[in-house]
């Protein structure tokens, strides 16, 4: 099957490290770390809440050593850069198992004054009703 990528568009999106960066296990019972198949480089995951017009998602991204600082704390806000989403899918055990596979070349942290998406408009309170 194609391998198939997707660049989303971030325009309007925020980024916040939701877990900080772990080594990518390739075999979770040996612990073997995985790497990226050209550089060699060691690849870490990061967990990211993703937020788009008052609705948010967790999303997980793959990004090579060098592209991502290990430091990095939850709450923090970032900026994917090169972000490509790959959708796949898998039959296991009879069952389909599908899912999508996010990748960034890095991960920018953003400059001061944080996050870039609008803010959400103002909710007025109702009005008391007259007795």
């Amino acid at each position: 099957m194609a391998r198939i990528t997707i660049r989303p568009d971030l325009t309007g999106t925020a980024h916040m490290v939701a877990t900080p960066p772990v080594p990518k296990l390739m075999d979770a019972a040996t612990g073997q770390v995985a790497t990226d198949r050209e550089s060699g480089a060691t690849l870490y995951t990061v967990q990211l809440l993703e937020t788009y017009s008052g609705t948010a998602q967790l999303i997980k991204v793959t990004v090579p050593e060098g592209g991502v600082d290990t430091s990095l704390t939850t709450g923090s806000i970032v900026r994917p850069v090169g972000l490509v989403a790959t959708p796949w899918a898998n039959l296991f055990n009879g069952q389909v198992q599908h899912g999508v596979a996010y990748r960034a070349e890095s991960l920018a942290i953003a400059p001061a004054g944080g996050m870039t998406a609008p803010a959400p408009a103002a909710v007025s309170a109702p009005k008391a009703a007259k007795s």
